[in-house]
């Protein structure tokens, strides 16, 4: 009876996706694990809108990067070894305190708070390690895989926590390095995890669902601007502006998500990684909507908003066009429009007259609806008729 009821409650984890490739998507513990990194992505909007100098810029994009890497390090590993047993439980949930704590550290992480996001990161990657030397001891086909992994991670937790000894900027660079070593690992063991591989329409399902955390952001930061200021013709319109151009966001990224298949580790490898530009311009366009609407009040936008909006619109568009050409059918096309569109939205943000901030949103949003037109009737061609879609 005791061993039955441990059993029950302790299930080593096995390597679920070498005979279930199946429909499968998200549990219930994954989507409530990913409401703690709605915290992180606010975060680094805040972030970004308190400092907004280039230099801010670029060390809270490497936040950033810290933070899509640690969600990464945990749905990696639930989509290859989640059991949803007791221990389990209690160690995604711990993460998820970490996770809470290395949010909160977010702001002022290059303000005087590194030491305390290095040791919350320490924390959340701990757990993963925690998590991933336990599927070591179980399932003998990922080891090897694993085994780089956590030599990897491990290296990288301990830059991570000597850093919180060593000065600025000298301890930048080791977060930086560590977290080389750490995106690197994956990239290197490449052959191994044909031995151990991802379950492609749940990782497609779960990333696309981290999208929608970030594109919520762009959402709130269009009604945080409205709500800072007097509500006036222009900024409504800015408001709506800016609400237009996340709807465009929004469609063409996942109204291709099923488009193709990761037929390979390669291509899995591009899909993965090239998330991280488009979800880093999403931060962008959030942060630039925001501004847009509370400079419009003013009747002048600063450069900084413009360069938000319009290197973060083609920072995304060119990441969806990665995303495409990693699962692409030998019979698809480039994307041509959305690279132009990408091309236009760099010169806006760049060169657009900063007196007509409106004049902004309206080609952004102009371009973005038709560039959505034009991608859409593409698909509508290039699909089968009906009654001709093979068997």
């Amino acid at each position: 009876m005791a061993t039955t009821t441990r059993r029950a409650w302790l299930r080593p984890p096995q390597l679920r996706t070498l005979d279930d490739q199946g429909e499968r998507h998200a549990t219930w513990l994954e989507l409530f694990f990913d409401l703690v990194f709605v915290i992180s992505i606010a975060e680094v909007v805040h972030t970004l809108e308190d400092y907004r100098s280039l230099g801010d810029f670029l060390g809270t994009a490497g936040l950033f990067v810290a933070v899509w890497w640690a969600w990464v390090g945990y749905t990696v590993y639930a989509d290859r070894f989640d059991t949803d047993d007791l221990l389990h439980r209690v160690l995604v949930l711990a993460g998820m305190l970490a996770v809470i704590a290395m949010a909160l550290s977010v702001h002022d992480a290059l303000h005087g708070g590194a030491a305390r996001f290095a040791l919350t990161f320490v924390a959340v990657r701990g757990i993963v390690l925690l998590l991933n030397a336990r599927a070591r001891r179980h399932a003998a086909a990922a080891r090897p895989l694993l085994n780089l992994y956590l030599t990897a991670f491990s290296i990288g937790a301990s830059l991570w926590l000597v850093s919180v000894f060593v000065p600025e900027p000298a301890r930048y660079v080791l977060w930086g390095v560590a977290l080389v070593i750490e995106l690197s690992a994956p990239w290197v063991g490449r052959h191994q995890i044909a031995k151990a591989p991802i379950h492609a329409s749940h990782l497609v399902e779960r990333f696309g669902l981290f999208t929608l955390i970030v594109l919520g952001e762009s959402v709130i930061s269009v009604a945080q601007g409205a709500a800072d200021v007097d509500w006036t013709a222009a900024t409504v319109a800015a408001a709506i502006g800016g609400f237009v151009a996340v709807a465009c966001l929004w469609w063409l990224y996942f109204d291709r998500i099923d488009d193709g298949a990761i037929r390979s580790v390669l291509q899995g490898l591009t899909w993965n990684y090239a998330h991280l530009p488009l979800l880093a311009g999403l931060v962008s366009v959030a942060v630039g909507t925001e501004y847009a609407v509370i400079e419009a009040a003013d009747g002048e936008l600063q450069r900084s908003t413009a360069l938000a909006l319009g290197a973060g619109t083609a920072l995304y568009l060119l990441a969806t066009v990665v995303t495409g050409l990693a699962v692409r059918r030998t019979t698809d096309r480039v994307r041509w429009p959305a690279l132009a569109a990408a091309a236009l939205a760099l010169a806006i943000g760049l060169a657009w007259p900063l007196e007509l901030p409106l004049g902004l949103l309206l080609v952004l949003d102009l371009m973005l609806v038709v560039l959505v037109i034009v991608e859409s009737a593409g698909r509508l061609r290039a699909a089968p008729a009906p009654g001709t879609e093979p068997l």
